[in-house]
């Protein structure tokens, strides 16, 4: 079941690059969702670089890469899929920025790096696409493996306490299955944010204004409540 489930989650994403970027991109309402999306992620991420070595897994097309890279981070960022890799590689280049940014694939549940390489790693919109629990907290295990000391990671999921969760089960994790995980893997929450009313069903349904109105009042309750969100963003720091 747990092969299957990882299985599942490569083979969704291994279309290609430009089919990606369209969904996510070039369609106004999934446009509309990325850019709510690095809004909140913006919120929580660390302003200033200072000598962190940094980590995404999970990149896809570079969503996330390219406003930390805008930021002016260096970062190491990964995918499963050599398609996704090589667009975030083409984006890097366009914008001049090769010397900041080194994309490779990479297996979130066998990282090839070194126990305690970086200082900081996020990865967004993974762990909640692993539809098994035992998925979700084996991609933790794995990022607090490559974790130092004092070094924190960003991260989502989708909580199974909320009214998103009452109806996609499959997907969903418990607040508290999410604060054992950590728990075990050395690490503590210090910060979460939640979304409460934009996804892609929501938008799909709407008129782009009306869209538009939902995803501001969205933006008023980032900070309200988070464990009852349903989807939940959380920035863990490993002891």
């Amino acid at each position: 079941m747990s092969e299957r489930s990882r299985e599942l989650v490569k083979e969704t994403y291994s279309n290609n690059a430009e089919s990606y970027d369209r969904v996510r991109e070039t369609d106004p309402h999934g446009r509309l969702i990325s850019d709510h999306d690095i809004l909140l992620f913006k919120s929580i991420f660390p302003k200033s670089q200072g000598d962190k070595d940094v980590l995404e897994i999970g990149a896809g097309t570079g969503r996330f890469t390219l406003p930390v890279l805008e930021m002016g981070f260096e970062l190491t960022t990964t995918d499963v899929n050599d398609s996704m890799i090589e667009a975030i590689r083409k984006k890097v280049a366009e914008r001049g920025w090769e010397d900041k940014c080194h994309a490779q694939t990479a297996d979130i549940f066998n990282l090839s790096f070194d126990d305690t390489s970086f200082d900081y790693i996020f990865t967004i919109h993974v762990i909640p696409r692993f539809t098994t629990l035992e998925d979700q907290i084996a991609a933790i295990k794995e990022i607090g493996r490559v974790l130092r000391p004092g070094g924190r990671v960003l991260f989502n999921y989708s909580n199974k306490h909320s009214l998103f969760g009452l109806f996609n089960r499959r997907f969903t994790t418990k607040p508290s299955q999410i604060k054992q995980t950590l728990h075990d893997a050395n690490l503590h929450i210090v910060t979460k944010r939640g979304k409460w009313l934009l996804n892609r069903s929501v938008v799909n349904r709407l008129p782009l204004f009306a869209s538009r109105m939902v995803a501001l009042v969205d933006r008023c309750l980032f900070r309200f409540f988070p464990n009852f969100s349903w989807d939940v963003f959380i920035v863990a720091e490993k002891e």
